[in-house]
């Protein structure tokens, strides 16, 4: 039911919900007859390999883009042979969208084993190879190990020493030392509670002029500062006019994602510039 309400309520789907829910039926049935992975459509000439537990690559077949503002402001802005950071790349959503179907160059980063292959898995199958390189390392604050647990699918996270699942050890790094000599122009965080260790790992990158655009999954006064003191503002996009607002952290809402630019007048000349995307019947 609580798949159906998303569906239903989505910006994207909700402008053809016949299509949607058929499509969302269509996999209920067809994930339990196959029972191996299935290459599903993505945006224009993409693809995702989806298997029953990957949440949000199914919820992009359902709808288009399963994070629909955040995922269309990354195919506005991003152009061409940009550079984009994609920390937490899970299975790659984001850099399937960066360099799939924009053409921009991806550095992506995924700890967990058994995603991480998933995340080559769909670098492979889109034949992107040359534009995206995925690492398997996690981001942090300094270089070392640290557990994560591999038993929770698309949303395993770092945990102690004590964790009662299965956990794995896993090399930790900075983007301070693996961005020396880059120039990304967008980076997305994801990484289920840790944004903050990544941060602090990421004080000289922050400040990099080339670097006007970052997709935070948290907020907290801590994160806040770190990227506010980097030059960075609020933001909010609406991808149907491709509308970008700065906003006030009264006004931020609850959005699990947080949006951040540097100039906004640029960020916005580029959104309002870019060609249009096909995504699932809808141009947008």
């Amino acid at each position: 039911m609580k798949t159906l309400k998303y569906i239903w309520n989505h910006p994207l789907a909700s402008r053809e919900r016949f299509r949607a829910l058929r499509r969302y039926f269509g996999w209920q049935l067809s994930s339990r007859l196959i029972k191996c992975p299935i290459v599903l459509p993505f945006v224009e000439n993409t693809v995702l390999v989806t298997e029953t537990s990957m949440t949000g690559a199914t919820g992009n077949y359902y709808c288009g883009l399963h994070e629909f503002a955040d995922m269309a402001f990354l195919l506005h802005f991003l152009r061409k042979d940009d550079l984009f950071i994609d920390v937490g790349a899970n299975v790659g959503s984001y850099t399937v969208l960066a360099s799939g179907v924009v053409g921009a160059r991806s550095l992506a980063f995924e700890p967990v084993p058994n995603t991480f292959e998933r995340l080559q898995r769909n670098i492979r199958t889109n034949k992107i190879d040359g534009l995206a390189e995925a690492k398997r390392l996690a981001i942090g604050s300094s270089q070392g190990e640290i557990h994560f647990s591999t038993d929770n699918d698309t949303v395993n996270k770092v945990v102690s020493t004590d964790y009662v699942g299965s956990s794995e050890k896993v090399p930790v790094r900075s983007l301070d030392a693996l961005l020396e000599g880059l120039a990304p122009l967008m980076w997305k965080v994801d990484v289920e509670g840790f944004e903050i260790e990544v941060l602090k790992g990421s004080r000289s990158a922050l400040r990099q002029e080339s670097l006007q655009a970052i997709l935070l999954e948290c907020q907290s006064p801590e994160v806040n500062s770190l990227v506010t003191d980097a030059g960075f503002r609020k933001a909010a996009y609406e991808p149907f006019s491709r509308d970008l607002t700065v906003i006030d952290d009264e006004k931020a809402g609850r959005s699990a994602n947080q949006l951040w630019v540097r100039d906004h007048n640029l960020v916005a000349q580029r959104c309002k510039t870019s060609r249009k995307f096909c995504v699932n019947n809808i141009q947008l």
